[in-house]
């Protein structure tokens, strides 16, 4: 952190201090968990994939699902093409979004991952605007926690 990225915080008395960095520490606490769910989602869809067939076998193969492969039938459940991978996959391999709409289970659990990860609002962040490496809150606990103990207005 350089000095532009120091608040000057020196009007703050030390309990109003105390009580910004207990919040700050909630916050690190979270963000911590929420880490550590993202990467439980993560470890999921790893699985999900390591599963699945392999990129030769997904392209040379029409009459096995690519998720659980599981045979197709030539009639009934012969699968469909996910629209978002574009990969055919038997029914128990949907995850349905609404009446007419559905993802395979990679794709579902890669859309519930950038959700969970906020991954979508940085992408969309970072086409309008320069990303700022900082956050806000480590910007005031490092201001608070160099302001010197004796120093108010």
């Amino acid at each position: 952190m350089d000095k532009s990225e120091i608040l000057n915080l020196s009007f703050l008395v030390e309990q109003e201090k105390q009580l910004i960095l207990d919040v700050l520490q909630k916050n690190d606490k979270i963000r911590k968990h929420e880490e550590k769910r993202i990467r439980r989602l993560k470890n999921e869809l790893l699985e999900i994939r390591r599963k699945g067939l392999s990129r030769r076998q997904q392209v040379t193969s029409n009459k096995v699902c690519v998720r659980c492969q599981k045979r197709l039938g030539l009639i009934f459940d012969r699968g469909n093409l996910c629209e978002y991978c574009h990969l055919r996959v038997c029914n128990a391999c949907r995850v349905v979004i609404s009446e007419n709409k559905w993802k395979c289970m990679i794709c579902a659990k890669v859309s519930e991952l950038k959700v969970a990860s906020g991954e979508w609002f940085y992408e969309v962040r970072s086409r309008r605007y320069t990303q700022a490496n900082v956050l806000g809150c480590d910007v005031v606990k490092h201001s608070i926690m160099r302001t010197p103990v004796g120093e108010h207005l």
